[in-house]
């Protein structure tokens, strides 16, 4: 036999060999690739999704906020969903025992007020801005709120509470408030007019202010009241100052909103309105009632995950980044504080003072 011959029948012996060792044999089982991540490329193709890195979440969130914080108020409200923003409608209608009578300005020493330039953040419909300029005489007292609507109710109240003041009242621009409850119980029933567009709201009445400021005279109302639509945390600036400024039940819509990012730039916007010496009259949620409002939307429950920063450190961070100090706290249960009942505010109310510039 050849031996060329002989070497290529061995060899086949071989692979038949093998060749049957391999089909008695049990099957391979191979590996399937697993979520975590492995050096080792099996050369197959996956279709597990790439991980986001914490930096690059990080950073799109940190554009999503930027790009918020940009918006014109009147079109992040419309885009945003409902009551977002703790914008209810007939919110003083609903909590106020008495139409305007609010027991928080029973235990609030006028001094706050009296002659003094006031900014309210979140006025709502301008029940309380309205108060204070008919009770205690500011030289000025400017609304704010984030919802142009409310900005438009708040505007139709105070024209109609000058009209009826005119009315009751011979002498002019005379405040007085006792017989105002009455007339007021069937307007606060009316819609909203649509007399007051957006724009008008948006730019008009902004310039209307200042040229009214200009000719302001004496502090009594309706002179001493203006009303803007703005979002307090926005990018847009204001070169104005203030003896004493309103925060009250809104840092907890501007948190769940915004986060901790929102509650600091609240903070620091505050500190940078206010003169030295000036006054923070601040009423926030207690963290249980945000529990309550977290489900009302995704981004909501997201940021309730992450606040880092809870209301009763407020005051901690208040004194030790932003100047200022708490020098009062008053608790609903106090005596002579706010009475006991389901239809008035009964939140602490804490009150700090600017000790000087940042």
């Amino acid at each position: 036999m050849n031996e060329q011959f002989r070497k290529f029948l061995l060899n086949q012996e071989k692979n038949e060999v093998q060749q049957k060792k391999s089909e008695n044999a049990p099957p391979i089982r191979l590996k399937t690739q697993s979520k975590r991540k492995t050096n080792v490329d099996l050369g197959q193709e996956t279709f597990v999704q790439k991980k986001v890195k914490p930096d690059e979440q990080n950073e799109k969130k940190q554009h999503n906020l930027m790009e918020k914080l940009q918006m014109n108020p009147i079109d992040l409200v419309k885009c945003t969903k409902q009551y977002s923003y703790g914008n209810y409608k007939k919110y003083y209608h609903l909590r106020l025992q008495q139409k305007w009578e609010d027991p928080r300005l029973t235990i609030l020493d006028s001094c706050y007020f009296t002659d003094k330039q006031i900014l309210d953040i979140g006025c709502n419909d301008g029940t309380l801005t309205l108060l204070i300029a008919l009770k205690h005489y500011p030289k000025l007292i400017r609304g704010i709120d984030i919802d142009y609507t409310l900005i438009n109710k708040a505007i139709e109240q105070m024209v109609h509470l000058d009209d009826q003041q005119k009315k009751i009242q011979k002498q002019e621009f005379k405040p007085i408030i006792e017989d105002l409850p009455v007339s007021f119980e069937k307007y606060m029933e009316q819609p909203i007019s649509k007399a007051i567009e957006q724009q008008y709201i948006n730019q008009t009445i902004e310039d209307m202010n200042i040229q009214k400021e200009h000719n302001t005279k004496d502090n009594t109302f309706p002179h001493n009241v203006y009303f803007r639509v703005q979002n307090i945390i926005g990018n847009k600036k204001y070169d104005e100052k203030y003896d004493t400024v309103l925060c009250l039940s809104i840092t907890k819509w501007i948190h769940l909103n915004f986060g901790d990012i929102g509650i600091k730039r609240l903070f620091k916007t505050i500190s940078n309105f206010l003169n030295v010496g000036g006054h923070l009259i601040l009423e926030p949620q207690e963290w249980k009632s945000y529990k309550k409002k977290k489900y009302h939307s995704f981004e909501f429950k997201q940021n309730y995950k992450e606040i880092q920063l809870k209301p009763q450190d407020f005051s901690k961070i208040l004194e030790k980044e932003y100047n200022l100090k708490l020098i009062q706290q008053i608790n609903p249960d106090d005596e002579n504080a706010i009475k006991k009942s389901k239809s008035t505010f009964r939140r602490p109310i804490l009150i700090f003072e600017k000790q000087n510039e940042i």
